[in-house]
């Protein structure tokens, strides 16, 4: 027999599991030695048990089994069944194997009605990745003989001769023993001379049986009368002998008036054998014969878009036309023929009526096979190919009709009703975290999509856990009938979680197969805390030891990296310790202690000494300015007020303590420019000490050419090898600009008249912009070393212009001013359009002027923008009062394209949202709709939301505040 169609493919993916899995432990398969002995159409099971596997149960998942058959009329190895990751495919009618066994290493085969020609030498090949074997049984097909003995009761006159029948019937295989014993009157058991005895051969019946008489020829004597004989059946198929026994009872002789009656009725019996003899041979070769019919076994729960097979059969038909039609009748739609076939059409060839019906109907494909047998009746065998839509085949009807001549009340109708399932398909699990942290709550989310029925069972595992119990859930229906859901799992990860994997697993109600998506919990991190750096003693004096210390608590894992820095001059590990302490937290958090022993000098008055603690790609960094004792002490820079904001006064004040003699000198610079302006130094103060001190105060209003400007405070002593520096930085916000609408002078220009086009750009900060323009996008001019102004808000304006001498087709020309800030990534558009005077228009407005502003978050492509009218986008809120902490669905409807060649990113502030999206294309108009889902933060009450549309040629946005309560 050829390979079944697929079963390359499906060889090939267990190579591939084999090499793609962790490996297993190494499996053996062990069978039965003895044959296994079954009965014409009994249910048997040939057994396949498996060894050797490390784990509580198999993963069907990651395993696959193929049974075979090799009979003794030929060489080749048949396919019976093979099963693949949790997907079986049978062969042969009924086959299977039961996946609640398999799981705990049972792989038996399940063969129902079995046939005397599936007898042979079965072949049990197990892969459980990496580890693969094999073992052989033989199964033997037997039919026990049905024995009958006649007569029982044997009447006969002495002297004359008797026949005794046994008749063994309907036995297989045809060897078979059968003895005769003659048991007297007195219990004693005698022999049968060999000469009394005419055993026939065994004759093969029609369903592959056979047939046998013996006969035992008597001539007995009255003294015989009250003998038994016996005739003993011996066979394969039975346990125990079988035994029938005749009574011998012997009578004197009568007058030749009875043996004439004798043979008479001889005579009339002959008569009544030869009639029943030709009304045998009409029945069994010449008489109408109805069809019997097995019809649809096989998958009719099927498989959403996955080919099912159905199988029928009709048999033991006489004459040979015989006519089928299948019909398919839809829910809530009318019946429709989807094939007709006539055994009349040359055996093999379709008729052109069934020829039309397959391309209508192509979800149904059909192979037949017509076989004629010795007895003069036929058999035709159907294969329907099924490859099922849930929409339009589940709940359908599928029907034969079978007209036949044997037929009189008409043709037989077998009916079945088609169940179209679709298994879930499972997207990656997402936590809603990137920062996994210890003892923190966080929320793995798992959308289970396109299947059907609604109704679905979830469970979520830690490994092999169950962490609840599982639960029903109803999900939401798409367009094209399949449903969608999403279920989400909320823990608080320990230590000890680390490398674990949690999964969810959805299946049907059902069904025994799970469809499964991990995640694993990886780097599961607690920062550490770092305290304040200590000073001992805590006013340190020059030449006296100087220890710095800091505790670095409550941080998992252990890994963690410490550095001490001199302003800028990194110490080595072998400058300072490293020590555990205890701490009362939580258990399997670290915690550690660093310390630095320095003996200062004078030079090191003011010097600030850092550590730095690393963990996980996150650095915390702790400062100590150290202050030596009778050095000149310098706190601050402090501003006032702390939020810095363009065009508003500004006060940074320093405080300089602690310093004799009095003379000390002091300077602000912007960068490394000296401010000698608005800079004030107060009256130096005596302390009771002798020392001095003194406040200094820098009074400035920040503009946009302070955008991102260092003030540095500078003190200068007798008593200090090198001046004390303390900086500050103005945090002042990049601004994106204002560019107002494109004006023209004159605003109808004739032909070849100069017209000035000017925009003002206002209101940015810092300086750096970059302006162009275009004339229906060719490059006119393009300034970028400009020199823009200070307003009174403290922002920069400019106003940029372009002179321009129109010709006659330039009328309607679009004329653009980009303007693109560097520091706010932002570029703005302005159109106008300009309209020469003496041309007609149809508005009868010649000034008139249209301007689009098109603000982009990119600069990577400021081209993208079209004249043309763009497509439109409308987000909405799906979800009814969105609740903070909770999942939240959004939809954003995209009019004027489809998704060809179109790709949709949703972001909720800077950040894109990873996952949760679905797009679908309109049917009756251009356009389509985009969905996401996604999990909101607990402590948020609004999101920035925004879904940006990318085609080949442009780009589109639309924002969205979506409120949270």
């Amino acid at each position: 027999m050829a390979q079944p169609r697929g079963s390359a493919r499906l060889l090939a993916l267990l190579a591939a599991l084999s090499t793609a899995l962790p490996p297993a432990g190494t499996i053996t398969v062990s069978m039965k030695t003895k044959p296994v002995i079954a009965s014409l159409n009994d249910n048997t099971s040939i057994a396949c048990q498996i060894h050797g596997y490390d784990t509580p149960v198999l993963d069907i998942s990651a395993m696959g089994v193929t049974w075979s058959r090799k009979t003794s009329n030929t060489d080749k190895e048949e396919t019976l069944l093979q099963f693949l990751a949790g997907k079986s495919t049978s062969y042969r009618l009924g086959t299977s194997i039961s996946m609640g066994e398999l799981i705990r290493g049972n792989a038996s085969l399940f063969l129902p009605k079995v046939q005397f020609k599936e007898a042979g030498t079965y072949k049990c090949k197990v892969t459980v990745t990496p580890s693969a074997a094999e073992d052989t049984g033989v199964l033997e097909v037997v039919a026990q003989p049905a024995v009958n003995l006649f007569p029982e009761e044997v009447t006969t006159e002495s002297d004359k001769e008797k026949t005794l029948s046994c008749e063994v019937k309907n036995f297989y295989p045809s060897s078979l023993n059968i003895r005769w014993v003659k048991v007297s009157k007195n219990h004693q058991d005698g022999g049968v001379t060999g000469e009394d005895i005419c055993t026939g051969t065994s004759v093969e019946n029609e369903d592959g049986t056979f047939n046998v008489i013996s006969k035992l020829r008597l001539q007995p004597s009255l003294q015989d009368s009250g003998n038994v004989y016996r005739c003993i059946v011996s066979h394969k198929s039975l346990q125990n002998n079988l035994l029938l026994n005749a009574t011998l009872t012997v009578t004197a002789p009568k007058s030749d008036l009875g043996t004439l009656a004798g043979t008479c009725v001889g005579t009339i019996l002959v008569c009544i054998f030869i009639i029943a003899v030709v009304l045998f041979i009409y029945k069994k070769y010449f008489k109408k014969i109805p069809p019997n019919v097995i019809a649809f076994t096989g998958n009719v729960e099927m498989k959403h878009l996955e080919n099912s097979v159905l199988y029928c059969q009709i048999s033991g038909f006489r004459p040979k036309r015989i006519m089928l039609d299948f019909f398919l009748k839809k829910h809530q739609q009318e019946k429709e023929k989807i094939y007709s076939w006539t055994s009349i059409q040359q055996d093999t060839k379709q008729s052109s009526e069934g020829t039309a019906l397959l391309q209508k109907f192509r979800d149904f494909q059909f192979q037949f096979n017509l076989q004629s047998h010795d007895n003069g009746t036929f058999e035709v065998s159907w294969t329907i190919y099924v490859c099922p839509n849930v929409q339009e085949h589940d709940q359908a009807e599928l029907s034969l009709e079978i007209g036949h001549e044997a037929l009189q009340r008409g043709p037989i109708i077998k009916t079945t009703l088609l169940k179209v399932r679709a298994e879930p398909d499972l997207d990656p699990v997402l936590c809603s975290t990137d920062e996994l942290k210890l003892h923190e709550r966080l929320t793995l989310t798992c959308r289970i999509h396109s299947f059907f029925p609604k109704t679905i069972e979830l469970q979520w595992y830690k490994d092999e856990q169950a962490l609840e119990e599982s639960v029903t859930s109803e999900g939401t229906k798409r367009s094209d009938g399949l449903f969608f859901c999403t279920t989400n799992l909320t823990i608080v990860p320990k230590a000890e979680d680390v490398g674990k994997r949690f999964t969810c697993k959805a299946k049907h109600r059902n069904s025994h197969l799970y469809k499964e998506s991990s995640w694993q919990l990886e780097n599961l991190v607690l920062n550490p805390q770092v305290s304040e750096i200590e000073c001992d003693p805590t006013i340190p004096e020059v030449g006296n030891s100087v220890t710095l210390s800091c505790k670095i608590t409550n941080y998992y894992p252990a890994e963690c990296q410490v550095r001490w820095i001199r302003d800028f001059e990194e110490l080595g590990n072998a400058a300072f310790k490293m020590e555990d302490i205890q701490q009362n937290t939580a258990p399997n958090l670290h915690h550690k202690a660093s310390r630095i022993t320095i003996m200062p000098q004078p030079e090191d008055h003011a010097v600030t000494y850092y550590i730095e603690v690393t963990h996980f790609s996150r650095t915390i960094r702790k400062a100590y300015p150290l202050m030596l004792k009778g050095f000149p002490k310098v706190t601050g820079p402090v501003s006032h007020p702390n939020d810095v904001k363009y065009g508003e006064p500004l006060s940074i004040t320093c405080e300089v303590m602690d310093f004799y003699p009095k003379d000390i000198q002091v300077q602000w610079l912007k960068e490394e420019d000296e401010i000698r302006s608005d800079s004030f130094m107060e009256d130096l103060k005596q302390d009771s000490k002798g020392c001095f001190h003194t406040s200094c105060k820098l009074d400035l209003t920040p503009t946009a050419l302070d955008y991102g400007k260092k003030i540095v405070f500078r003190v200068k002593h007798e008593t200090l090898t090198q001046s004390i520096t303390k900086c500050t930085f103005l945090n002042l916000p990049a601004r994106s600009p204002t560019v107002s609408e494109i004006r023209a002078t004159p605003a109808q220009p004739n032909i070849d008249e100069t017209v000035c086009l000017e925009t003002c750009i206002s209101d940015f900060a810092p300086k750096d912009i970059k302006v162009t323009w275009y004339k229906d996008w060719t490059k006119l001019q393009e300034d970028n070393a400009l020199n823009p102004q200070i307003a009174r808000n403290g922002l920069c304006f400019y106003v940029s212009k372009l002179r321009f001498s129109p010709k006659a087709s330039d009328n309607k020309t679009s004329l653009i001013c980009e303007v693109t800030h560097l520091a706010t990534h932002r570029c703005i558009e302005k159109y106008f359009e300009l309209k020469l005077r003496g041309f007609s228009t149809s508005t009868g407005d010649l000034s008139t002027l249209t301007t689009n502003q098109n603000h982009k978050g990119s600069l990577t492509n400021p081209r993208s923008s079209s004249l043309e009218r763009a497509p439109t986008l409308k987000i909405q809120c799906l979800t009814n009062n969105p609740k903070a902490g909770e999942n939240v669905t959004l939809q954003c409807f995209i009019y004027g394209i489809n998704t060809d060649n179109t790709y949709v990113s949703w972001y909720k502030g800077r950040y894109p949202i990873e996952g949760g999206i679905e797009n679908t294309d309109y049917e009756d108009k251009p356009g389509f709709t985009s969905s996401v889902n996604f999990k909101t933060k607990e402590d948020e009450k609004e999101c920035k939301i925004r879904c940006e549309v990318v085609t080949e040629d442009e780009t589109f946005e639309e924002a969205y505040t979506l409120k949270l309560g």
